[in-house]
């Protein structure tokens, strides 16, 4: 195998590491059901997505998420650890989010 094709494939392998270590999955209803978005970076403004203020649920794989209720990471916002959220009601974050980004750090 040739190096530049060791290379690429290491990158690669990096790349979905990462990924894995730091994504979110909204879901439109709550429980984990109806559309779902996922994303393993940063979304300034969820409009852009057809998913703005429309998550109910979360899963949070890895890293610690923070999500707000307006664009630009404006207003009132919070950090999502990961685990599973049933329902975003509970924090007041249903159907409020607009954008996120992975924080580095220990909240709670």
């Amino acid at each position: 195998m040739s190096i530049s094709l060791k290379a690429a494939m290491g990158i690669a392998g990096l790349a979905v590491a990462t990924t894995a270590a730091a994504q979110v999955t909204f879901y439109s209803r709550e429980n984990f059901g109806g559309r779902q978005f996922s994303t393993d970076r940063t979304v300034q403004n969820l409009d852009r997505t057809g998913f703005n203020d429309k998550a109910s649920s979360a899963i949070i794989n890895g890293g610690n998420w923070q999500v707000c209720e307006d664009a630009d990471f404006s207003g009132r916002c919070v950090v999502l650890q990961p685990g599973e959220y049933r329902s975003l009601a509970d924090m007041g974050m249903q159907n409020n989010i607009s954008s996120l980004r992975p924080v580095e750090g220990r909240y709670g």
